[in-house]
């Protein structure tokens, strides 16, 4: 009488079931471009850091810190502003990472706040008729403690090209919520929103750089 023998067989792993932890930590860097406009304009000198860190999966606490100077001379007007800003607020992760990369396309929110100083130095009376000649009234005044606050959209990406190392790039939409003017004066310039316009309330900018991880933890 024979004797019928059974081998158990290690059920297949599917390879969609297993799990990459996620690196939890600080994220800072710096700005390069505003490190480049620093040294290819000789009417700005700036620099801003970049921070963010991960609270979920794909979401992350996120900001950026930065000063501004500016001194600009046109045809019309010469001002200078001076100051500092900081920007906070969150970005989502919408790209799955596969396997155990770390790369975002991201979208990002933030409200910002800048306190600067601006002084008119010298402006020309607008005229209509070009027959007479343009009078420029030298002011040199100094208006200090205004402020600014801003929201703003970021649409953006952190890719990771060393372990822990990632380069950053961005696009910004931003809109002025409230700012305080000097007398008879509107803000040409304000730092971290950048050039204002008197048609409307909406700037631009654009950020790129490299950022560094700290890990904290994996989970």
């Amino acid at each position: 009488m024979g004797l019928l023998t059974y081998s158990q067989q290690p059920e297949p792993v599917a390879v969609d079931s297993v799990k990459y932890k996620q690196t939890y930590g600080l994220r800072i860097g710096i700005d390069a471009a505003s490190l480049i406009r620093t040294g290819i304009d000789p009417e700005f000198n700036g620099f801003q850091v970049l921070g963010d860190y991960r609270i979920k999966d794909r979401l992350y606490i996120a900001g950026e810190l930065g000063n501004e100077n500016i001194d600009r001379n046109s045809d019309r007007i010469d001002f200078k502003t001076s100051g500092s800003y900081f920007k906070a607020g969150i970005d989502y992760n919408l790209y799955q990472n596969w396997l155990d990369m770390d790369n975002m396309i991201y979208f990002g929110a933030r409200i910002g706040a800048a306190n600067f100083t601006q002084t008119l130095q010298r402006y020309d009376l607008a005229q209509d008729n070009s027959y007479f000649p343009v009078f420029s009234n030298v002011v040199d005044r100094e208006f200090s403690g205004l402020t600014a606050l801003w929201l703003e959209i970021q649409l953006g990406i952190k890719v990771e090209i060393l372990p822990n190392l990632y380069m950053v790039a961005n696009m910004q939409i931003k809109r002025m919520l409230t700012e305080n003017t000097p007398n008879n004066f509107d803000n040409l310039y304000v730092p971290g929103f950048g050039r204002t316009y008197d048609t409307g309330e909406i700037g631009a900018g654009y950020t790129y750089g490299i950022m560094y991880r700290i890990p904290f933890f994996k989970k």
